[in-house]
């Protein structure tokens, strides 16, 4: 009976201990599976982070690059983000520490993502700054299109001015050159009582005489006036005796130098004026001699005379 009594105890004792084990298993299994289950959270989180992570840095490069282009057309405004960038550099360089673990915990995971947020901000606030200096650089490159603009046209009606002005400065130039009339050349001799007469013959010829009428010019104004006459001999070359006042003078326009055979000095008072030019001919020779008259390089007249 006694015995019997043993048999069970020892049967309920053991199976106290089987109940226990039971449960001591099941707790252990709980755990290990629910700490499988918390890593495979862990990795799948970490993954997205690292997703998250390199969408926003591949963003980042995109706006730098951005950036790149318009501060290298307006050194200005690299000042302007520069602190920006550095910034968002920084938080990157923390960012990518943390998740070069290979295992992170949940206070590292949580620490990541709240990195990542402000990271996510911090491009944000890049992204209104390039949209910002993009248009203030727009409106610059307008503003100095505008100015060129302006300036282009203001040299065009600088230059329309100035070739107005010399227009006009031409036509007072031209307008003051004379009008000579009457423009006679004879060959003269004077008889003994001292009177000149002309002549035909070249061999009676003692001096050429030019004469002519300047006529009325009220644009040029009065004073000195200095006309200079150019007699060409048959041979076409200019009579040029230095003796008798022979020079040289410029033509209009940046011509050249050309001889000339006498200048007369004339006082202007806008009035018609008789001129005579002599020029001493020792040894006239048979042709045509022809005259040319200038007034401040212009040729204003021109005859020639015949000497047999």
């Amino acid at each position: 009976m006694e015995t019997a009594q043993n048999d069970n105890g020892n049967k309920k004792m053991m199976m106290g201990i089987i109940v226990a084990l039971v449960l001591i298993i099941g707790v252990a299994l709980y755990f290990v599976f629910a700490g499988h289950e918390e890593n495979g959270d862990l990795t799948a989180q970490k993954t997205t982070l690292d997703s998250t992570f390199k969408n926003l840095s591949d963003t980042m490069d995109v706006r730098s690059a951005e950036l790149e282009q318009i501060t290298d057309k307006n050194t200005k405004l690299d000042s302007t983000v520069s602190a920006n960038e550095s910034t968002i550099a920084n938080e990157k360089k923390q960012i990518a520490g943390l998740l070069a673990k290979t295992k992170m915990t949940k206070a590292e995971l949580s620490e990541a993502k709240a990195m990542i947020v402000q990271y996510e901000a911090s491009i944000s606030d890049l992204q209104k700054k390039v949209v910002e200096l993009s248009a203030q650089n727009q409106q610059l490159t307008q503003d100095n299109q505008k100015l060129s603009t302006d300036l282009t046209t203001e040299k065009k009606t600088t230059t329309d001015l100035s070739a107005q002005n010399q227009g006009l400065a031409k036509t007072v130039e031209v307008g003051s050159l004379l009008q000579l009339s009457n423009v006679e050349v004879s060959g003269i001799k004077i008889r003994q009582n001292g009177k000149e007469v002309a002549v035909r013959r070249a061999k009676a010829t003692e001096s050429l005489r030019v004469s002519f009428d300047t006529g009325l010019n009220k644009i040029l104004p009065t004073g000195a006036l200095s006309l200079y006459v150019r007699i060409i001999n048959p041979k076409g070359e200019t009579i040029s005796i230095v003796d008798q006042g022979s020079g040289s003078l410029q033509l209009a326009n940046g011509g050249s130098q050309m001889q000339y055979t006498k200048k007369a000095d004339i006082s202007w008072n806008q009035t018609n004026k008789k001129v005579l030019v002599y020029c001493k001919q020792d040894n006239a020779v048979e042709g045509v001699y022809k005259v040319e008259i200038y007034q401040a390089g212009y040729l204003v007249g021109n005859g020639q005379v015949k000497l047999d």
